[in-house]
C-alpha cells in the first residue's frame, strides 16, 4: 500500500503553498510586472506558478552579458522551470527512457549571466523535445527533468551542468509481480530464479527495483492538476558503502558478490531484509528533508548493488505544459 500521508493531505487541500520558493530581484517589483504578462492574469494560480512565470520572462527577456545571478540559484532555477514548462509527472513507468546532456555555462565571481541559463534551457529543450519524438507510440511524456552542476566551479571557470530527463512511454513489460515465501532469485545478470528455468532475463535485482517503485509510486493524481517536481535532491549509495551491523545475511545494508564471477542465491528472507532496509531508507530521507520520492532506480554495480534515487518538493498545478 502507497503511503503519502503528506502528500494526500497536501492534495485534499490543493496544495497551499509551493516549498522553496524561488527568490529573485524581479519578484520585488512583482505588482509592477504581473499586469504585463498575460499568463499572471489567471485565476488559481499558486505562488510557485507565479514565481515560475516570472522567473521564465525574466530569462527569456535577459540581455548577453547583462543580467547576472549566483551560480548554484540559477541552476536550481533552471531545474523548477524546466519541470515546470515540461514536465507532467502523472506519468510514471519502473523503466523510463533517460536522457542526459551535458553543458558548460562560463562564470565569473560565482555568477553566470542569465542570457546563458536562457540558451540552455532552449538547447535542452530541443534535444529533449526530440528524443521523445524519436519514442515509438503515442503514449510518452517527460516525467521529470534534473539539473545540475557537476564537480567544483571556480571564479573564471566553466561549470560543468548536467541535465536528466526521464521520458515516460508505455512498454507494457510483463514481469513478476513481486516475492513470495518460497522463491529465491540469483542476484544479477538476469539468471532468473535458482535451481529453475523460471524468468530467465530477470534476476533479484530488477524485481527488487520494480517492488520498491510499487510502494512508493506513482504519486497521487489531481484532475485537472498536473504534478510537477521542485529542488530536486539526489541521493545514492553502493553495498560497501552501506554498513550494516544488523543484517544476518552480511555487512552491508545492500545484498553484494564477494566473488565477482560467483553468482549469488538470495533467500526468501535476504530479499525481505534488503527490501525492508531500502524501504526504511527511502521514508527516512522523506522525513529528514521533507520532500517526497520521485524516482528510484536499483541496479546492479558488480561485484555490487547501487540505490539511487531522487527526492523533490512536490506542487501540483493546472497550468499545462509546453508539450
Amino acid at each position: 500500500m502507497k503511503k503519502h500521508t503528506k502528500l494526500v493531505a497536501a492534495v485534499a487541500t490543493l496544495l497551499i503553498a509551493a516549498a522553496g520558493v524561488i527568490t529573485f530581484e524581479a519578484c520585488n517589483k512583482k505588482n509592477e510586472v504581473v499586469n504585463n504578462i498575460p499568463e499572471l492574469n489567471v485565476a488559481e494560480l499558486t505562488d510557485m506558478d507565479k514565481e515560475m512565470i516570472l522567473f521564465g520572462e525574466k530569462m527569456k527577456a535577459a540581455q548577453k552579458d547583462g543580467e547576472t545571478m549566483q551560480l548554484e540559484e540559477a541552476i536550481r532555477n533552471l531545474s523548477n522551470y524546466e519541470n515546470f514548462k515540461m514536465c507532467d509527472a502523472s506519468r510514471y513507468s519502473v523503466d523510463m527512457e533517460r536522457l542526459t546532456i551535458e553543458s558548460v555555462v562560463p562564470v565569473t565571481d560565482g555568477n553566470v549571466y542569465l542570457s546563458d541559463i536562457n540558451a540552455i534551457y532552449e538547447s535542452n529543450r530541443s534535444q529533449i523535445k526530440d528524443k521523445l519524438a524519436s519514442l515509438e507510440g503515442d503514449d510518452k511524456t517527460v516525467y521529470c527533468i534534473y539539473s545540475r552542476i557537476d564537480g567544483n566551479s571556480k571564479d573564471g571557470d566553466g561549470a560543468r551542468v548536467v541535465t536528466d530527463a526521464w521520458l515516460y512511454r508505455d512498454l507494457n513489460i510483463t514481469m513478476p509481480e513481486n516475492f513470495n515465501n518460497t522463491d529465491s532469485w540469483y542476484d544479477f545478470e538476469g539468471l532468473g530464479r535458482c535451481d529453475t528455468n523460471l524468468y530467465v532475463g530477470y534476476d533479484a535485482t530488477m524485481i527488487m527495483n520494480k517492488v520498491i517503485n510499487d510502494i512508493f509510486l506513482p504519486l497521487p493524481e489531481l484532475p485537472g492538476y498536473r504534478i510537477v517536481f521542485y529542488n530536486t535532491v539526489n541521493r545514492w549509495t553502493i553495498s560497501c558503502y552501506w554498513e550494516d551491523e544488523n543484517n544476518p545475511y552480511g555487512p552491508y545494508g545492500l545484498y553484494y558478490r564477494e566473488e565477482y564471477w560467483t553468482p549469488v542465491c538470495l533467500s526468501p528472507e535476504e530479499l525481505s531484509y534488503y527490501k525492508n532496509n531500502i524501504i526504511n531508507r527511502l521514508r527516512h530521507d522523506e522525513e529528514t528533508l521533507h520532500k517526497t520520492v520521485i524516482s528510484i532506480s536499483i541496479e546492479e554495480f558488480l561485484p555490487y548493488c547501487l540505490l539511487d534515487y531522487n527526492l523533490a518538493d512536490v506542487v501540483y498545478t493546472h497550468v499545462g505544459n509546453d508539450y
